[in-house]
């Protein structure tokens, strides 16, 4: 039996976990906060100091065959000659670079044709438009900067003291990566004003051999394969046993996506629409999708401003509530939203408050506006793909209110992942299977929610009140 350390590096938390060649848990998971804040960037010291933290502690609890790292897509840290960073490390929730985003999609000749080429839209959440605000706002860390990469770039080069570049599932998430031709897409380098030098060779090697100050420092690890980094979107969908026609992995936390495997013919033929965006695990296995911003980070907010923090927020908010009793209008976009139209600015906005208006009323009409908004990127994704049996993951999978109020928008059933970690799990599967340790996959009982067919037709003369409100621009069909 081989076992397999799964390093997660997400932009909330650093994670570690073991798992057998079955894909069963070993042992407790370790983790530590990401050190990255609210608005999406953080100290690349402190960041690495948290990933490394997890590695200390998760290295000491016996030995492993193999480490696999799920890492967050659309991280971006500049560095100089040295490694040393030239820049703040920022994620997908940076939307500082709307206007440079602006500026690149009016510089490239076909838009469209770019969201086929890279898979993605020209959007402030990719690196594409992060470096060239950075061209023009910090000129000076733009000139000291010897390259550009992701979180899990900069930190195993640490690890093995030499350049790893991206992998191509973290390549096709920098908004940067022509998966035509499997190279850095000339345009956009040319619009953003960088060689591809300054993005290193796609990398797809497995690494043994630690660096020395790693080596002692770790010692189970510094000899076993360390297998490429992954888009943990699409470790996501291995590790929630979606890697199979017609299951699709519904991740909700702090943003949202839904995600299925598609296959290179299909992905060549069938173009993507405005709504979804389009990346790869592996070399070339696509992971297609649609993504929303807005989840429970747009909760949290709403419960926070409204004084109802140490609350379940979905539970107080949907419990023995009609749905749209409160008779508002949201538009729950605090952060830049993604799929179906990928705005270059938030939009948030409410309307309809009277002075009977209650904070549950506002809460609630926040809760629900954000449910139509994941809502329409399935429907977005089904429209791509076909009808899919959905698994929910993330950490709405564990809140029964949440479960209850997303089967109950989308009228129908939904299963849900047992496993805390998808992400960790799923590169831990992906490891095995690489290394032909994989054996019989686990015997897991997802539970089954089923939508409450009154509430579930309620929701359909909301959802479609909402959509035809102009606060609903950001989400609606």
């Amino acid at each position: 039996m081989g076992v397999v350390l799964a390093l997660d590096l997400g932009t909330t938390n650093a994670k570690a976990q073991r798992f057998d060649d079955t894909g069963a848990a070993v042992g407790e998971p370790v983790h530590q906060p990401a050190a990255i804040g609210p608005d999406g960037w953080g100290d690349v010291e402190a960041v690495a100091g948290a990933a490394e933290a997890v590695l200390d502690e998760a290295a000491r609890d016996g030995t492993v065959d193999a480490v696999a790292v799920s890492a967050a897509w659309h991280t971006l840290v500049g560095v100089d000659a040295a490694r040393r960073a030239t820049t703040e490390l920022s994620t997908w929730l940076d939307d500082r670079a709307s206007d440079a985003a602006k500026a690149l999609r009016a510089a490239v000749a076909d838009a469209d044709d770019v969201h086929q080429r890279v898979g993605a839209p020209i959007h402030p959440s990719f690196p594409s438009a992060r470096i060239l605000r950075l061209a023009s706002q910090d000129p000076a860390a733009f000139k000291a900067t010897r390259r550009w990469c992701s979180l899990s770039e900069l930190l195993l080069s640490r690890w093995f003291g030499a350049d790893v570049g991206p992998s191509a599932s973290i390549a096709s998430g920098t908004g940067l990566y022509n998966q035509r031709s499997r190279t850095w897409d000339e345009e956009l380098l040319d619009a953003v004003g960088i060689d591809a030098a300054r993005l290193g060779s796609v990398d797809d090697h497995v690494r043994t051999g630690l660096a020395p100050e790693y080596r002692s420092r770790w010692p189970a690890l510094a000899e076993v394969p360390w297998y490429p980094a992954q888009g943990d979107g699409a470790c996501a969908v291995f590790g929630s046993e979606c890697a199979v026609r017609g299951r699709a992995a519904l991740t909700v936390g702090t943003s949202a996506a839904v995600r299925v495997l598609s296959t290179p013919d299909r992905r060549e033929t069938q173009p993507l629409t405005g709504a979804l965006f389009g990346y790869v695990v592996g070399a070339d296995t696509p992971v297609v999708g649609a993504a929303r911003s807005n989840a429970g980070a747009a909760v949290a907010w709403a419960s926070d401003v409204l004084g109802l923090t140490g609350i379940d927020a979905v539970s107080e908010a949907t419990k023995d509530r009609a749905p749209g009793g409160h008779g508002l209008f949201v538009d729950p976009s605090l952060i830049t939203e993604r799929s179906p139209r990928w705005p270059l600015t938030p939009s948030a906005a409410f309307g309809g408050v009277r002075r009977t208006t209650t904070r549950i009323d506002i809460l609630q009409a926040f809760v629900e506006a954000v449910a139509f908004g994941i809502a329409a990127a399935v429907d977005a994704l089904e429209a791509w793909a076909g009808a899919q049996q959905l698994v929910l993951g993330g950490g709405a999978s564990t809140s029964a209110a949440w479960r209850q109020l997303l089967a109950d928008v989308m009228g129908r059933p939904i299963e849900c992942s047992p496993v805390s970690d998808d992400s960790a799990r799923g590169a831990a599967i992906a490891a095995s299977l690489r290394m032909g340790l994989a054996g019989p996959p686990v015997s897991r009982s997802n539970v089954v929610v089923e939508p409450d067919r009154s509430r579930a037709a309620a929701y359909v003369d909301v959802r479609a009140a909402q959509a035809a409100a102009s606060f609903g621009a950001s989400w609606g069909p």
